[in-house]
């Protein structure tokens, strides 16, 4: 089985009044990447949107209103890319993310 460059369990889109908005709907996660496939595995209670993006910041995959999914891209350049997670403002969700170069 490949080695888990993630692999987190977490709560998103609790409220609180510290921050912008008032709720923390978004986490973002860096992956340490090389040349090859990406995946990236989310199972939630809720409809959770996710988008991955390459060392440059640019969106490579986003897909909206995941429960339970498997996504796929292919890196090009070694380096580190980010996994953002991110529910609706007042929306909550209790999430599994796993990441695994293949």
């Amino acid at each position: 089985m490949p080695k888990d460059i993630l692999n987190e369990t977490l709560s998103i889109g609790e409220f609180d009044p510290s921050v912008d908005g008032a709720y923390r709907n978004v986490k973002t996660f860096p992956l340490p990447v090389r040349p090859g496939k990406l995946f990236v595995s989310v199972m939630s209670d809720k409809p959770v949107d996710i988008a991955i993006s390459d060392g440059g910041g640019i969106c490579i995959k986003f897909k909206d209103s995941i429960l339970n999914d498997t996504l796929s891209v292919e890196i090009t350049k070694k380096g580190t890319a980010a996994l953002i997670a991110g529910v609706f403002r007042g929306d909550k969700a209790e999430l599994r993310i796993r990441a695994w170069m293949g």
